[in-house]
């Protein structure tokens, strides 16, 4: 590196080494970030910049990669120029379309405390000298009123701070500015005594500033210097801003030491948490770090900032209850607090218990608090976690903490740590006496999760062990008596909502009050016989005839035109038009936006400022939603009227914090949210709630026999909390998407708990991997049946284990069915994950660790132990969510004809996986619009593609927590998949290999196997002698094992298939109609069945064949000796014992392992070269 550039470099972010403290880039990371770029400058920057400020993970507009670099650089010379021109010789270009320089007088930032000190404190008037004394003459000595001393030395004057401060704005290599931030850097030349932390966390807030007008595509360099220039908003932020970088000591590429056993090169890293517990401390390190937090606490209360929102806080209803809050949960186990959202039970609750111990801790009293407070989404901890942080003056990380999934931010000093529910069942099953845990806050138990429940049947086992343990269950609604009852009727304590009144307005008085008419041909229009000319006749007459009203019991949709004209008799013909042909079941995107804009532009008396708020099933209809109103005149981010906000449980926290931004003057904000703004989330300056009536749940499809996310219509208790999102600043409005009939008679009251509509294989998972503590050993004495035990060497029949979970589960606040427990049990068995005695195998083991359905949890972890990863997370995708090929009522020929030109290996799975790739590999190589339309070309669903692009990102995450594969954690672009990218070459090396993820395909859908019945072979007579005549496909029959005779669906690539290599099928999903159909079909090979499946094999000597026998003999083939059958046996066994270390070392990498590799070697080249 050159002189110059070292200089820059110090001058630039360098202190001298000697000084402590995290001020700008630290020396030793700036020292790596060279040696890491070979000295190169301009790249070390860039390094420093994204590992300080994260910059990989930060938000980006979608689709960049359509983006055109020679256009991108040209909009940068024409902003270029702009500002040139608007600031003259303090804008220049240091290095072309890679650098610019402003340079800035910012005296608000060079103003010391100590100036400003002196400045404030008032001026009292000095003694003049006595010019007597001076001359050596005055009589009066002592008696004198004039001062009798020297003049002091005239100091000579501090040179004023030059205010001078240099922001620089740099360009990276194929920067994709507008559509990105660039990267900003704030300093002041020639070390000046003002350089600091602020530097850093001023370039912060410019950057946030720069990320909003990302995704519209908005040059964002000429904001950036405005909010620089604004002195009260920059002061404002950093007194409230106390963010914290990479402490000096922190390495920016953390490495293992050189001295590691050879061993550990052999092992995935896992994302953990790496904060001790309150019992890896000893009892004096425990005391020492609570009186620390004590001092903290009282030195805080003197904070401007803690008691302004000390303030804030007061004005919550929750504030009013705190001492009966208290004083209920000091006389009780459990307490229960019901309010409304928005009352402040959730940030201020904790908060009441967390203060009174700190309190009263003293020297006499030095009782350990710790307050688990669970909410049941990741975005609500942290959203929670941040707020309670803000209220109390520090940073997310001190005494306030969360844990989620993959993430956390704690210390040794968290007291108070916000996580999901399934990180405490996690934690319970590692440490079930929660030891060092004295308060357990269980938020939103009226959301009535499966883990939730669960959850509660652990506390009230685990509060008889531990009385002096604290439960509050926090609910949302009034109805909290089930909860009361359930831990023996404990008190209730009510808080107050703090709402205004809203005017709720359904379907048919929207469609009124916009005039919307929905047109035959609409896409959002249900099939109707005959032509609408024809029922506009019969409208015309029901309209002249009194039509009697119908049972309020039958839905719209199934009226009668004339009953459709009694129901609604007040309304107008176009209304009765409306909903007699709108399709209720769909989502109607031209609807929402005829409303948004009468909300916006019509006339009307309704609020004409505050937030809108869109309550949508999905993601998938989010971005659909937000796609349309990018198009549309008024939304359009062009004019720059409206914030559109997209809101649900996969965002990061920086997109969270949008949520929350307020928006600038005349900017009007619409939030587009799933449920999770229902509870979880609250958007304060909220004034108009749109209801589409709809939410996505994850249900038990027995067609699939797994589970899946399905829609469907709200409860009444749902649609009400709702409405109460509209009242929280003024008076508002609820326009509901559906009809007052549907909402008074077919609504559900309440929604369907959890625990009865999903499949129970997760509970039955976590109850085997609990039982082992004889604290929550779920498996006790039952009246007069006594369980010895449930170890490994538990000999128990199926009926008594059965039996046993059954016992284990009535125990919950609402319990599952038994059928629902029988079948569970089956389906563990039958993916392996049980075994027949119903003992927890290795498999079951690792897929207890993910929480999704048991056969993707088989199907990608077998993914990465035969290295095929990106396929196996691609077929997985699909089937939890669905395939991308869309099909037409009038197009299935050609959609038919498509999906041939795909076709592999007889398989619809891999056909779709094939149709994907292609589309993948288009979107990478010529952008968004070339991929969209390859998908119309193609009829493939760009949202589904760009869906199943995200669930792959999710599921490898999941991968990377238990330790299955090492990925370093980056920030997923939604729509876009870096699968391969970020597993490499090794995890993928047998991608390719259609016979394998046939196999994967074997061991995740199985028992659906399907047996291929042919004819009887008949021979055609040619002059060559007699040939085998080929099967026609009507000639094919296919058989279950239960279910007997079944036919492919037509939508098969292999429904006109007559010949098969194989005789064996598996399917995904199977349809009862007129007949029994199967959907979603592979072919796979006997060996596959014999190695992935999960039958028992038998080996037998049939007229001196030997005979591989699979299920009770349904499947039966000849190999060529015993120790064929035999090897094919001990492959399996070697399998599951390498599925055992695994377990018992969850690090181990797989692959790297000298005796993996080589079993799954073997294995893969079995499959291959059948």
């Amino acid at each position: 590196m050159d002189h110059k550039s070292a200089q820059y470099m110090e001058d630039f972010s360098f202190e001298p080494k000697q000084k402590t403290g995290q001020n700008s880039f630290e020396v030793p990371h700036c020292t790596e970030a060279l040696k890491y770029t070979e000295g190169d400058f301009s790249k070390a920057l860039e390094l420093l910049f994204c590992k300080y400020y994260g910059y990989e993970n930060l938000p980006k507009s979608s689709n960049l990669n359509e983006l055109n670099l020679d256009e991108l650089v040209q909009m940068r010379e024409e902003e270029k120029e702009a500002l040139e021109s608007i600031y003259g010789d303090i804008f220049k270009e240091s290095i072309k379309n890679r650098v610019w320089t402003v340079t800035m007088k910012l005296n608000y930032l060079i103003e010391t405390e100590e100036e400003k000190v002196l400045k404030n404190k008032p001026k009292v008037p000095l003694k003049e000298i006595c010019k007597l004394y001076l001359a050596g003459k005055c009589r009066y000595g002592i008696k004198c009123r004039f001062i009798h001393r020297q003049p002091a030395a005239k100091e000579e004057e501090k040179p004023k701070e030059d205010p001078t401060f240099i922001l620089e704005i740099r360009f990276p290599e194929n920067s994709k500015y507008p559509y990105e931030a660039p990267h900003i850097y704030f300093y002041k030349p020639n070390n000046g005594k003002y350089f600091s932390i602020n530097c850093l966390r001023i370039v912060r807030r410019l950057l946030n500033e720069a990320l909003t007008f990302c995704d519209n595509g908005t040059p964002s360099v000429y904001n950036i210097i405005a909010l620089l220039e604004n002195e009260e908003e920059i002061k404002t932020f950093l007194n409230e801003n106390k963010e914290h970088f990479l402490d000096k000591d922190d390495l920016l590429f953390p490495q293992e030491s050189e001295d590691i056993d050879s061993s550990q090169k052999l092992r995935n890293k896992k994302s953990h948490n790496t904060r001790k517990n309150a019992n890896q401390f000893s009892s004096e390190e425990i005391i020492k770090q609570d009186l620390e937090i004590k001092t903290q606490f009282l030195d805080k209360q003197r904070s401007s900032q803690y008691q302004k929102m000390k303030r804030v806080r007061k004005q919550l209803p929750a504030w009013n209850k705190m001492n009966e809050v208290l004083n209920t949960i000091q006389e009780n186990q459990v307490t229960i607090i019901s309010g409304e959202t928005g009352c402040g039970k959730s940030t201020q609750i904790p908060q009441f218990i967390l203060d009174d111990w700190i309190i009263n801790l003293s020297k006499d009293c030095m009782e350990h608090a710790e307050i688990v407070c669970t909410q049941p989404r990741r975005l609500s901890a942290i959203g929670v976690a941040e707020r309670v942080a803000s209220e109390r003056d520090e940073n997310v990380g001190n005494t306030i903490g969360y844990q989620i999934r993959l993430e956390n931010k704690m210390s040794k000093n968290t007291r108070l740590t916000f996580c999901t529910t399934g990180i405490l069942l996690q934690r319970l099953s590692g440490d079930p006496q929660l030891k060092s845990v004295t308060h357990i806050i269980v938020d939103e138990v009226h959301e009535r999760s499966a883990e939730s429940d669960f959850l509660l049947m652990l506390l009230k086992k685990l509060l008889v062990k531990k009385p002096n343990l604290k439960v509050i269950l926090m609910s949302a609604t009034l109805k909290s008596d089930v909860f009361s009852s359930y831990f023996g009727q404990v008190p209730i304590i009510n808080i107050p909502g703090r709402t205004f009144p809203v005017q709720q307005i359904f379907l048919e008085d929207i469609l009124e009050l916009t005039n919307y008419v929905i047109e035959e041909n609409s896409t959002f229009t249900r099939k109707i016989k005959g032509s609408w000319e024809r029922h506009l006749i019969d409208l015309h007459t029901a309209q002249q005839q009194s039509s009697s009203m119908p049972k309020e019991t039958i839905l719209d949709e199934n009226l009668s035109l004339a009953q459709l004209t009694g129901r609604y008799s007040e309304y107008s013909e176009n209304t009765l038009k409306s909903l007699y042909l709108m399709d209720h079941e769909k989502i109607n995107f031209e609807l929402i936006e005829h409303v948004l804009e009468w909300i916006v532009n019509g006339e009307h008396a309704y609020p004409r400022t505050g937030t809108i708020l869109i309550f949508l099933p999905g993601i998938a209809e989010i971005m659909t939603l937000k796609d349309t109103l990018r198009n549309n005149r008024t939304f359009s981010p062009a004019r720059g009227k409206f914030m559109i906000v997209p809101l649900h449980s996969t965002l990061s926290s920086d997109e969270q914090s949008l949520i929350f931004k307020k928006p600038e003057q005349g900017v009007r904000k619409i939030v587009l949210s799933t449920n999770i703004a229902e509870t979880s989330i609250t958007i304060d300056d909220c004034v108009f709630v749109i209801d589409t009536g709809k939410m996505k749940e994850t249900r038990f499809n027995t067609n699939q026999n797994m589970e899946s996310l399905e829609m469907c219509w709200v409860s009444r208790a749902n649609a009400m909390q709702r409405m109460g999102r509209a009242g929280r600043v003024m008076p508002g409005v609820c326009i509901d998407l559906y009809s007052s009939f549907r909402f008074k008679y077919h609504f559900l009251a309440q929604p369907i708990p959890e625990i009865k509509r999903i499949a129970l294989e997760p509970l039955l998972l976590r109850i085997k991997i609990l039982h082992k503590d004889p604290l929550l050993n779920l498996y006790e004495t039952f009246g007069n049946v006594t369980i010895n035990c449930l170890c490994y060497n538990c000999e128990c029949t199926e009926t008594q284990l059965q039996y046993y979970f059954c016992m284990c589960l009535d125990k919950m606040i609402e319990p599952p069915t038994r059928e629902s427990i029988a079948t569970a049990i089956q389906r563990l068995q039958d993916v392996g994950a049980f075994d027949p005695e119903c003992i927890l195998t290795p498999l079951g083991h690792h897929l207890a660790a993910l929480p999704v359905d048991v056969r993707i949890g088989k199907l990608i972890l077998y993914g990465v132990i035969f290295c095929c990863v990106d396929s196996a997370l691609t077929i997985a995708a699909c089937l939890s969510h669905k395939s991308p090929f869309i099909s037409p009522y009038d197009k299935r020929n050609e959609v038919a004809a498509k999906k041939k030109e795909y076709l592999t290996s007889n398989s619809d799975q891999l056909t779709t996986l094939k149709a994907y790739r292609k589309w993948m590999e288009i979107h990478k190589k010529h952008g968004f619009r070339a991929g969209q339309v390859f998908a119309d070309n193609n009829f493939l669903s760009i949202r589904v593609l760009q869906t199943l692009a995200d669930i792959k990102h999710q599921f490898l995450d999941l991968l990377a927590s238990i330790g299955f594969a090492s990925i370093e954690k980056r920030r997923h672009v939604m729509g876009q998949d870096r699968v391969i990218e970020y597993t490499g070459d090794e995890l993928n090396e047998n991608n390719e290999s259609y016979k394998l993820l046939q196999g994967l395909l074997c061991a995740a859908l199985y028992p659906n196997v399907v047996k291929i019945l042919t004819p009887e072979k008949s021979f055609v007579i040619q002059s060559s002698g007699a040939i085998p005549k080929q099967s026609r496909a009507d000639e094919l029959r296919f058989k279950t094992k239960n279910d007997g005779m079944v036919n492919l669906h037509p939508s098969s690539v292999n429904y006109t298939v007559g010949h098969y290599s194989s005789p064996y099928l598996v399917y995904q999903e199977k349809i009862k109609t007129s007949k029994i159909f199967i959907r979603e079909v592979t072919m796979v090979s006997i060996l596959s069945l014999v190695l992935f499946s999960g039958y028992g094999i038998d080996i037998e000597l049939h007229n001196g064949t030997f005979i591989i026998s699979l299920e009770d003999g349904w499947i039966m083939f000849a190999v060529e000796s015993e120790r064929t059958a035999q090897l094919l046996q001990h492959a399996r066994v070697e399998l599951v014992k390498l599925l055992e270390q695994k377990m018992q070392d969850p690090l181990m990498n797989i692959v790297a392992h000298p005796n993996g590799r080589k079993i799954i070697r073997t294995i893969v080249e079995i499959v291959t070269r059948e």
